[in-house]
C-alpha cells in the first residue's frame, strides 16, 4: 500500500525511473530463455549429457560478464552519454541469433556446443560492459532507497513478459513436432528480439549529470589503486568476504532443473513446467526484494538471497533421501532456487550505497570481480556431479550457503551508512 501512495505523490517514481525499469524489463523476460539455471544447462545436457559441460556454461557466464566489467570501468567517468554509449552495446544482444544458426543448420553436435559457448561467452562481454556505466547512471538519475526498488520491478515486469513467453518456452521444450536443434534455435531467436527491444526504452532515460569535460583514462594507473581502494574501506572488505562463499552456493542452485530431470526421471513435459516455476519464481522474488530494499535496506536482500539458497539446497538434499516427496517439492525448490538467483539486487545496491561519488565504478568492479578466481565453481561443481553424485555437491553449496549468511550480519544497516555518510559530510 505504501508503494501505491508513494507513486500516486510521485516521489521519485519520475520519467527515468520509468524509463530504466521498462528499459530493464525487456532484459529479464528475454534472459529466462538464455539462464544457465534452466535452458542452457537443459541444451548442453540435451547435446552433451555432460554435467561438466553444463558447468562450464555456468563458469563462461560468470566469468566473461566479469571481463567485460573490468574492460569498462576505467572509461565509465569519460563516458559524455552513458545512455547513448549503452544503446551501441545493446546492439550486441543479437548474438543468440547466431547461437541458432548451426542449429537450424544441423551442423554436428560438438560444434553446435563449441559455437554456442563461444558466443555464449562474448553475450556476456557485452553485458558486463553494459553494466558498470548502467550502474553509475541509476547511481545519477534515482534515490537511493529507489534503485533497488526499480531494479526489482524490472524483474516482476519482466517476469510477467516471460510469464508469457515461459507458456511457450513450455510448449518448445516439450514439443515432439520439433527436434532438439528446432526447439533450442527458436529460443535462441526468441529471446533475441525481446533482449534487443531494450534500445526502445534506453532512449528514454536522461543523464541529469553528464560528464562535460572527461578525462582521458589511464588503464594502467586505474588498476594500480584498487589495492588501495580495498585497503581505505572496511566495509568493502566485508562485502567482499561476505560474497566469496555465496558464489559457491549460488553455482550450486544452477543445477536445479537438471537435478530434477534426472533425479525423478521426469517427462520433457514436466521438465518444461518445472522451467516455468522457476519464471513464477523470478515475478515474486522482484517484488519481494525489491519492496525489502526500499522499505529496510540491501542488507536484508543480500541475507534473503543467502536463506534461500540454503532451504533450495536442503530441499535438494532430502529430496534424493525422501524422493516420494516428488515433483510438487521439487517445484517448490526450483521457484526458491529463481528467487535467490536476483541476489545480484542486493550487492549492486549495497556497494554503490558504500560507495563515495567519485569511486562509484570502482566499488562496482572490486565487488563483482571479486569473484573472477570463483568463476570456475561451476565447472567443478558440474565434474563432483560427474564423479560423486548430486549431493556432494549441494552439501558443499549448502554449507558455503551457511557461512554466507554469517559473514553477511556483519553488513551495514541503512541506517549506519547514512551515519558514515553524514561524518563523511
Amino acid at each position: 500500500m505504501a508503494f501505491f501512495m508513494d507513486l500516486k505523490d510521485n516521489k521519485g517514481f519520475d520519467r527515468n525511473y520509468w524509463a530504466m525499469t521498462f528499459e530493464g524489463a525487456p532484459f529479464m523476460g528475454g534472459i529466462t530463455m538464455l539462464s544457465t539455471n534452466a535452458v542452457v544447462a537443459l541444451f548442453v545436457n540435451t547435446m552433451t549429457g555432460s554435467k561438466t559441460l553444463v558447468g562450464l556454461a555456468i563458469t563462461v557466464q560468470a566469468l566473461f560478464f566479469l571481463i567485460g566489467q573490468m574492460l569498462v570501468a576505467p572509461y565509465v567517468a569519460s563516458l559524455r552519454n552513458i545512455p547513448g554509449f549503452m544503446l551501441k552495446i545493446m546492439l550486441l544482444r543479437g548474438i543468440p541469433i547466431l547461437m541458432a544458426v548451426p542449429l537450424f543448420l544441423g551442423a554436428g553436435t560438438g560444434l553446435t556446443v563449441v559455437l554456442f559457448l563461444v558466443l555464449y561467452g562474448l553475450f556476456w562481454v557485452s553485458d558486463g560492459i553494459n553494466t558498470m556505466p548502467w550502474g553509475e547512471l541509476a547511481a545519477r538519475t534515482l534515490k537511493p532507497e529507489l534503485r533497488g526498488h526499480m531494479m526489482g520491478m524490472q524483474i516482476v515486469f519482466g517476469g510477467g513478459l516471460s510469464l508469457f513467453t515461459g507458456l511457450l518456452l513450455a510448449w518448445l521444450l516439450a514439443t515432439p513436432l520439433l527436434t532438439d536443434y528446432h526447439r533450442f534455435g527458436t529460443i535462441f531467436v526468441i529471446s533475441s528480439v525481446i533482449l534487443l527491444t531494450s534500445i526502445i526504452f534506453i532512449r528514454m532515460v536522461r543523464d541529469p549529470s553528464p560528464t562535460l569535460d572527461p578525462v582521458k583514462p589511464d588503464f594502467r594507473r586505474y588498476y594500480a589503486g584498487i589495492p588501495a581502494i580495498i585497503k581505505s574501506s572496511k566495509p568493502l572488505r566485508q562485502a567482499i568476504i561476505a560474497r566469496i562463499p555465496g558464489y559457491i552456493g549460488f553455482s550450486a542452485i544452477t543445477f536445479m532443473v537438471v537435478f530434477g530431470s534426472t533425479a525423478l526421471d521426469l517427462t520433457d513435459a514436466q521438465v518444461s513446467w518445472l522451467v516455468y516455476s522457476q519464471i513464477v519464481g523470478n515475478v515474486i522474488s522482484g517484488y519481494v526484494l525489491g519492496e525489502a530494499s526500499r522499505r529496510f535496506d540491501n542488507k536484508t536482500v543480500i541475507l534473503m538471497s543467502h536463506i534461500g539458497v540454503l532451504i533450495t539446497l536442503c530441499m535438494a538434499v532430502v529430496l534424493t533421501v525422501f524422493p516420494s516427496l516428488g515433483y510438487i517439492w521439487l517445484i517448490v525448490a526450483c521457484i526458491f532456487a529463481s528467487i535467490c538467483f536476483n541476489s545480484w539486487v542486493g550487492y549492486f545496491n549495497y556497494f554503490l550505497d558504500i560507495a563515495p561519488k567519485e569511486k562509484r565504478p570502482a566499488f562496482q568492479l572490486i565487488g563483482n570481480c571479486i569473484g573472477i578466481p570463483f568463476s570456475f565453481i561451476g565447472y567443478a561443481l558440474g565434474y563432483i556431479i560427474d564423479t560423486l553424485g548430486y549431493n556432494a555437491a549441494f552439501i558443499f553449496g549448502g554449507i558455503s550457503a551457511a557461512v554466507a549468511i554469517v559473514l553477511s550480519l556483519r553488513l551495514l544497516s541503512r541506517k549506519k551508512i547514512n551515519a558514515l555518510r553524514d561524518e563523511a559530510a
